[in-house]
């Protein structure tokens, strides 16, 4: 009996096995205010009453309210956000000189407020939540135009000054990426990139037009073509918090590198690709349009963010290269009466995308991305006629956007870093171009100023790529 009661005072010393511990995952659910600040831009192609193209560009600020759902390691939420803002951009143009007397004209456009509503859907892993963004955006736009002409006609001088101006509401979908941090207590931050497709619509422009001293009233239909690149940053406030939950199962990362989590690097490669031309100087048929190969290097930085779940991976990542991707295309007609020259290079290049990808035993990810490329690009047109001694050189300047997808693998070489290679495609949506030139000789003298529209410049490039990243998360 004092043997069995001593055996079971003892088992009852005995320390008792814990059940393992499973670490609380981060909710992101719940309802949440916030305000942002950022700078946006894009191309305007007035496509009447010029025509004229230019970047607009200029900072926004503003608020946004959203509320979220969290399933696993799935985020869904939806969210409206209102900017003030003040991107904006002037395009001039002169024609004529001295003999001919001038025309000179000027377009201006401003984005005066964006509202945007819109789903988003992502992974949560650790307090990183990063997601892509599709939705629809209004967006409150003011325009003017002003043209002031100055010549002679049959020997009577004409002198005539024109102002009109008008505002519109436009509507335009919407695709965005972005990744979002939780700090301590209710409060997160954020960046995001948005990219907003408005397309072409014809806005009303009144004013009046005053000739030779006489002053009527005016008004004309205006297509302008346009579409914008956002970039912000924020910060949210949850009500509730953004806490730990017991209850709730995160999904861990599987075994070897974890992927989660930001990081920067460096990257170069090469890229060649192909562009097309319209014939601006009017003469070529049609299937001969300019056509020519482009091809050179590239070189810049990388900055992106990670959430992974198992052996998944989604992030979001933007890139700016500069590079020296250039191509040029020469002809001359039948019988050499004009030859031309047409010339196209990129200065610099930037893409913002998603990847999403799987993880290859411990240290290997492979991934496919897709978003939008951005590139500032140099445009010239050159055209000799020997008979008549004239030549005409335009010149231009242009940011085309554009549609990128591509694929690679990343290798984890030490607790922070990692070396990557990739292949993307790039589809350049077809932009308009303003060209401003000089034409000297025959008829024109010791030149005289002119202006011409390259109505739409195609292009598609390959890129190969090979980058070093620094991940701060080890």
């Amino acid at each position: 009996m004092l043997a069995a009661s001593a055996a079971g005072a003892s088992a009852a010393d005995m320390p008792l096995k814990a059940s393992p511990i499973v670490a609380a995952g981060l909710d992101w659910s719940g309802v949440y205010i916030g305000a942002h600040a950022g700078y946006g831009g894009g191309m305007k192609d007035w496509e009447s009453n010029g025509p004229a193209d230019f970047v607009a560009r200029g900072p926004l600020v503003g608020g946004q309210v959203g509320i979220n759902k969290q399933l696993g390691s799935v985020v869904f939420g939806l969210e409206l956000d209102g900017s003030w803002a003040d991107i904006k951009g002037t395009g001039v143009s002169t024609m004529g000189g001295a003999a001919f007397g001038t025309v000179e004209t000027r377009a201006t456009s401003k984005i005066d407020s964006l509202v945007t509503f819109a789903g988003r859907a992502g992974i949560a892993a650790d307090r990183w939540f990063v997601f892509a963004k599709g939705g629809i955006t209004a967006a409150h736009e003011k325009h003017d135009y002003l043209v002031n002409v100055n010549a002679v006609l049959g020997g009577v001088p004409l002198i005539q000054s024109a102002s009109l101006s008008g505002s519109e509401t436009r509507y335009a979908p919407m695709l965005g990426f972005g990744a979002e941090y939780a700090l301590v207590g209710p409060w997160s931050i954020l960046a995001e990139y948005n990219y907003h497709h408005f397309g072409a619509g014809t806005s009303r422009l009144t004013g009046q037009v005053t000739t030779n001293g006489v002053t009527t009233p005016f008004a004309a239909n205006n297509r302008i073509e346009q579409s914008i690149h956002v970039a912000r940053l924020g910060v949210n406030y949850r009500f509730g918090g953004i806490a730990p939950d017991p209850s709730f199962a995160p999904v861990p990362a599987a075994p070897g590198t974890n992927w989660t989590g930001a990081y920067i690097g460096a990257q170069g490669g090469y890229g060649w690709g192909q562009t097309q031309w319209p014939d601006v100087f009017g003469i070529a048929p049609g299937t001969s349009l300019p056509r020519f190969d482009n091809s050179s290097w590239l070189a810049g930085g990388t900055i992106g963010v990670n959430a992974q779940v198992g052996r998944f991976v989604f992030g979001v990542e933007g890139e700016i290269l500069a590079t020296d991707i250039k191509g040029n295309a020469g002809g001359s007609t039948v019988g050499g009466f004009l030859d031309t020259t047409y010339t196209s290079k990129i200065d610099w290049l930037a893409l913002a995308s998603a990847r999403a990808g799987f993880v290859v035993g411990d240290k290997l990810m492979l991934y496919g991305k897709g978003g939008l490329a951005i590139a500032e690009e140099q445009h010239t047109a050159v055209a000799t006629q020997s008979l008549l001694a004239v030549s005409i050189n335009y010149a231009g300047k242009a940011v085309h956007t554009g549609a990128v997808i591509g694929a690679g693998g990343e290798y984890a070489f030490a607790p922070n870093w990692s070396v990557k290679a990739e292949y993307d495609y790039i589809k350049m949506f077809a932009q308009q171009v303003q060209l401003q030139g000089t034409a000297v000789g025959g008829p024109f003298g010791a030149g005289v100023q002119i202006s011409a529209t390259a109505t739409k410049v195609t292009q598609d490039l390959h890129l190969v790529k090979f980058g070093v990243n620094y991940h701060f998360n080890p």
